[in-house]
């Protein structure tokens, strides 16, 4: 994968597209982040440098104040950890403490945002990065793990529930997947996934009917396939029936400025105004009907460069 992590001019920053605001910079730029919505905030949690090493940090958005803040870091560094938001508090599951398809974890942690605290859980019943975390109802659903050539398939999925901080294992996925944008909608969680087994780019839609215990896979089309989206690992990513899948690396190409969305309730792909430049493996979420971007890496050409831009776009309702 570190292969594919070149982006474009350190210093140049891309001229907007009209749809597309760009507001305050993140302080520490990084990739590999995951993001979730507290109390109109947009909290980025952990990520990797451009030394390719996990990282601690813990930023918040404040849309309001167009400005950024530290809160405490997390306990470990870490990096493609799944995250979700449940009654006000944030849980992240897993993911890499050392950076890149280097050592997954079992970590379970969960942030107070009104004490500024973390605390441990029950670790994971296995290791597992690039993963994703649905809350529905009082339950958890974490699914989703990396799956490196040389490795098997990962298809587990787990119900965590928060009140009794334990595990269990439900209906298995009906194919491996990470890189995961995701949400629920009326019953079901839906999840466009970036790869399937043995790293092979990824199409069409997994859905999971919950009261069922029932993984299936959509046969729908994408309008592009792609991986490393900006909305994944991303806990708030979704208004009304739509799943936004931002940016992110076709399978040819260099990355990519197209801004598309699942109608969940429709069961289609549609799009959105495209992003400023092409832009992948950040963080996203919606505030108040605006969707909010932040970390990731710019289109590819010979620098490494993180994405220090924050952007933002209301998407008619």
């Amino acid at each position: 994968m570190l292969a594919h992590l070149c982006v474009c001019l350190a210093c140049a920053a891309p001229a907007p597209a009209s749809a597309w605001e760009v507001r305050a910079d993140i302080p520490i730029p990084q990739f590999g982040c995951s993001a979730a919505v507290i109390a109109g905030n947009l909290h980025v949690i952990g990520g990797v440098t451009l030394d390719h090493k996990a990282a601690d940090t813990h930023q918040v958005y404040d849309p309001a104040k167009n400005a950024w803040a530290k809160k405490a870091p997390p306990p470990d560094r870490i990096s493609w950890p799944a995250i979700a938001v449940h009654k006000g508090k944030i849980y992240v599951f897993g993911g890499d403490n050392e950076g890149i398809d280097l050592h997954k974890t079992d970590y379970a942690w969960v942030y107070d945002p009104a004490k500024d605290v973390w605390s441990n859980l029950a670790r994971l019943p296995n290791p597992r990065s690039y993963a994703a975390a649905t809350a529905v109802g009082d339950s958890i659903y974490i699914f989703g793990n990396r799956t490196l050539p040389s490795e098997d398939a990962d298809r587990t999925t787990y119900r965590y529930d928060p009140a009794a901080n334990t595990y269990k294992r439900t209906a298995d996925l009906p194919e491996g997947a990470r890189f995961i944008t995701q949400a629920h909608h009326k019953g079901s969680i839906y999840a466009v996934h970036g790869e399937t087994d043995k790293e092979a780019m990824a199409d069409g839609v997994l859905k999971y009917d919950i009261a069922k215990d029932v993984w299936v896979k959509l046969p729908i089309p994408r309008i592009e396939k792609r991986k490393w989206t900006l909305s994944q690992h991303s806990a708030s990513i979704s208004l009304g029936s739509r799943l936004f899948i931002l940016g992110g690396k076709p399978a040819e190409g260099p990355r990519t400025s197209r801004a598309t969305f699942f109608d969940m309730e429709r069961q289609a792909f549609g799009e959105l105004p495209r992003l400023p430049v092409g832009r992948c493996c950040g963080s996203a979420g919606v505030i108040d009907g605006t969707i909010f971007i932040a970390g990731g890496f710019w289109i590819v050409t010979g620098d490494v460069s993180t994405c220090k831009q924050t952007w933002s776009y209301a998407p008619p309702r």
